[in-house]
């Protein structure tokens, strides 16, 4: 036998073949592990010196870890469930999206203005800001304190919003804040556990598969609080993998119990929720297509905001064997656009790269269009499908656009 095997001849092609699949192996796990290989983010704070002091209400799996009643927790998943709370966020004030001092009061936002360096200004923010107190809440308290919290705005909306890949609390945090000061309305925050780096990409996104059943336990239970109607559901790159399964298991598991105070629309299906956004979707293109109708259907409207130069979702694309992203889907653009209620919104110019185009989304959602932005332009490229271009106009606000 050891005669025989010694004998054996592996082809030179196999060689190659074995060969290649380790040069490329080899050529992923430097890319992972070199951050110098990925375009950081834009600096959205740059000349910035107005500020919003916001309340973001959020829901999360992570583990508690705070002090003296401090609201922080870790990259690591709780074994408990769903623990809640509030936090304030200090962000920028939005200039592209029209905000007034009546807004801010019912949103019960304070504002300030910082002369200083931003960077060198602390995200920690002031209790005498702070309208509505850092604090964890049981479920029952959450309820209570949101309800009363949306009836003070006086908004009959809200936006859930869903975080991407490699987040961690306090960035959700402030990527919700952020989506709450454009679209001016209360912003609810589903957050999970993501460990940060994105050479933890892939245990981020079964980490994501593995909160799609409590994500869609929790947005029943909104729902049902809320009304479909009044919701707008958002999510951003890998959060869009949690929000497209639960939607599509929302259709397919559908029982009128679920929404018990809310009878069956026109369709006798689920009632629709006002909007549903996709923002730089971290899911595969084609599965996605193959269902694009069933997930529409759960909402009024859908708006997937997608990118040609993307290099996030390019390494993951590549780490999917090249299949495209729905965030950059190619030649699959046209193909979703003729699903019935898809928008597909190409933001390439805005050169925002991976973050989320905030003032993009809000106007959309507000007017339908760009609304009062003059340096940029809507047009329409085919049935379903738009392109954002700039004009010859300067910059209005420094929001981390080049």
């Amino acid at each position: 036998m050891r005669k025989f095997a010694s004998q054996v001849v592996i082809p030179r092609a196999s060689r190659a073949s074995s060969a290649l699949m380790l040069l490329m192996l080899l050529l992923w796990t430097q890319f992972l592990c070199s951050c110098s290989l990925m375009k950081p983010a834009p600096d959205d704070t740059k000349g910035v010196q107005q500020w919003l002091v916001i309340p973001v209400f959020f829901a999360t799996n992570r583990t508690y870890t705070g002090k003296n009643g401090g609201v922080e927790y870790s990259e690591e998943q709780n074994d408990t469930g769903l623990l809640f709370g509030v936090k304030n966020v200090l962000v920028p004030y939005p200039v592209r999206t029209p905000l007034d001092a009546t807004i801010e009061e019912r949103m019960q936002w304070h504002r300030f203005k910082i002369d200083s360096d931003a960077k060198k200004l602390s995200r920690s923010v002031p209790p005498a800001l702070c309208s509505i107190k850092n604090a964890t809440l049981t479920r029952e308290e959450v309820v209570a304190a949101f309800d009363s919290y949306r009836d003070k705005s006086q908004s009959k909306e809200t936006v859930i919003f869903l975080h991407g890949c490699c987040a961690t609390f306090d960035t959700s945090l402030a990527r919700a804040a952020r989506i709450a000061s454009h679209m001016q309305m209360p912003v609810l925050l589903y957050d999970w556990v993501s460990p940060k780096g994105f050479t933890r990409y892939l245990e981020n996104e079964t980490l994501a598969e593995q909160t799609v059943d409590d994500f869609l336990y929790f947005l029943r239970r909104v729902q049902k609080k809320l009304g479909a109607k009044q919701m707008t559901l958002l999510a951003h790159s890998m959060g869009a993998l949690i929000l497209d399964r639960a939607l599509v298991r929302r259709g397919a598991d559908f029982d009128a119990k679920v929404s018990d105070n809310e009878p069956l629309d026109a369709r006798g299906a689920n009632p629709q929720f006002k909007e549903l956004i996709m923002s730089n979707a971290d899911v595969d293109g084609k599965t996605f297509l193959n269902h694009a109708g069933n997930f529409a259907s759960n909402g009024s409207v859908t708006r997937v905001y997608y990118s040609r130069t993307d290099d996030r979702l390019k390494a993951s694309a590549f780490s999917h064997g090249g299949f495209r992203r729905l965030g950059s889907p190619g030649k699959l653009t046209a193909s979703l656009a003729r699903t019935p209620g898809l928008e597909m919104i190409d933001i390439t110019d805005a050169k925002t790269n991976h973050e989320l185009p905030y003032w993009i989304v809000s106007n959309m959602h507000k007017y339908g269009n760009l609304g009062p932005v003059k340096d940029f332009q809507l047009q329409k490229l085919d049935t379903g499908v738009f392109e954002l271009t700039r004009t010859a106009s300067p910059l209005a606000e420094p929001s981390g656009l080049e």
